[in-house]
Formats: C-alpha cells, structure tokens, sequence
C-alpha cells in the first residue's frame, strides 16, 4: 500500500452512520422503516442510495439532516453527533420550495441571512456567484412563477450551495422533470460537484441515475430498509445517462433489484462493480 492510500484510508469519514434504526407508530402498532443502517461516507464522496419505494431512503435522508430523529444508533458528521438541522448540512427535496413572493435573487439571500459573518454586500456576492454557478446569472429579477421547472430546481440548488454546506442532501430533486432537463442538470450537477467536492447523498429509485452520478451506490431493501449491496462505480466523468458503460453498470444494480423479489435479498459483493 502506498502513502497515499495509507492516509486516505486512515482518513476519519465525513458522514459515519451507525445502526440507525427507525420505527414509525400506525394504529395497530408499529412499522419498522429502517434496520442497522450503518454506512461510512467520506469527504467530497457522491454517494447514491437506491431502492424500491419503502425502503426507507427518504427516512434516512431526514434522519442525517436531523430532521428526524433515529430510535436506535447514531449519526456523526465530522465526528459530532447529529442531533438537529444544521448549516452544515443543508437539503434539497423534490419540490423546489422556493418563496413565490421573492425574486430568484432574494430566494438565494434568504439562504444566507443567517450565516455570520457576512455583511449585505458579501451575501448578495455569494448569491450572485452561485447563481452564475448554475447558469442563471441572467434571471436574478425573474419570480418564481416565470421559471420552468428545471429552472426552479437551479436555484434550489444554488440556495442549497451558497450557504457553503459541508454536506448536501438531496432527495430526489430532478424525479419530477422532464427526461431532457433532467440530462441537462445531471451534467450541471457533476461539474458543480466536480468545483465545489462537496459530500453529496443523493436518493433516487432511478438506476440509470444513480450509476450516472454516483461514486458508489448503495442499494437498500424494503420492510424494513437494510444495506443490501454496495457498487463502486468507477467510470470518468463527465457521465451521459445513455452511455453504453453507465447502461452496462444499471443492468447488473437492476438484476440485483429484481433478485430481492424472486428469492430475497443476494450475498454482499465487497469488491462491488
């Protein structure tokens, strides 16, 4: 092993998720969404989690935001414990939730009125920076109703960015476009990646997606939601959704996918693909 290896391998992971179990109450008891997640993800890592609806991705999701809190074991970021929302971990979900009463501009500001140490000017800066970041350096005074959906979900994401989180979340942001604004921002989304190396989770139940974006895949099983299969996914980038390598990669995630229904859940494959 290298000295290079040596270090990265001893390097502590961004995210480290530890037995995370969940359980929601239903009237005749309770259901049991997630069972001993654990999972190490390291600094700048795209990770995709993948599966079935049920499996309890967006729980999981929630539960590293700290917007929900896990029954059993634990999440850290930076080894602290995550207990709460934080700054440092900020989220993007389907729906773009933009305020409809502010401008593209002023939605990104809203964003930064919190973080400290930044002055009327240097905000507006940072805002104006990552709206070019995301291609919409010319719809600052455009209101969200003037926006097509693809639009809407840039400046979410340039919202998400210019409070310069350690980690992004994201649930699902594009499951609602259109199949070319979708290819659009997954070229976006990778170059954006590629400058900025944040952390990023994403969840999808797309195959395709996941491959195309992710340095690895993690595929969760439903009833309750368990790690199944890890995939590393070692392809260049920039990644096309059609590429015949990206193609090959989700036809073996999605043989794996059918396989849970046939016959349960496969044997791990530690060296993934």
């Amino acid at each position: 092993m290298t000295l290079a290896s040596e270090t990265q391998a001893a390097a502590p992971s961004k995210l480290s998720l530890r037995g995370v179990e969940k359980h929601f109450r239903v009237r005749r008891g309770s259901v049991q969404a997630l069972d001993n997640i654990s999972l190490e993800i390291g600094e700048g890592e795209f990770v995709c989690l993948l599966g079935p609806s049920g499996c309890g991705k967006s729980t999981l999701l929630n539960i590293v935001a700290g917007l929900e809190r896990a029954d059993a074991g634990q999440v850290l970021c930076d080894g602290a414990p995550v207990v709460e929302p934080g700054r440092d971990r900020m989220v993007m979900f389907q729906e773009s939730a933009l305020f409809p009463w502010l401008d593209v501009l002023d939605n990104v500001l809203f964003s930064l009125r919190l973080k400290p140490g930044l002055g009327r000017r240097e905000r507006r800066e940072v805002a104006e920076f990552y709206l070019q970041l995301v291609g919409l350096e010319k719809f600052h005074h455009a209101f969200v109703h003037e926006l097509s959906g693809g639009m809407k979900q840039r400046v979410a994401l340039a919202r998400a960015l210019a409070s310069n989180p350690r980690v992004l979340l994201m649930d699902e942001p594009f499951a609602a476009l259109d199949a070319l604004t979708r290819e659009q921002l997954y070229g976006d989304l990778q170059r954006i990646w590629r400058e900025r190396r944040k952390t990023i989770v994403f969840v999808t139940h797309n195959v395709r997606e996941a491959v195309c974006l992710g340095d690895r895949v993690v595929l969760l099983s439903p009833h309750p939601g368990r790690i199944q299969e890890e995939f590393q996914i070692r392809l260049p980038r920039p990644r096309e959704i059609n590429d015949v390598d990206v193609a090959h990669h989700a036809t073996l995630i999605t043989a794996a996918l059918r396989g849970y229904g046939r016959s349960g859940p496969p044997a791990p494959q530690g060296d993934g693909i």
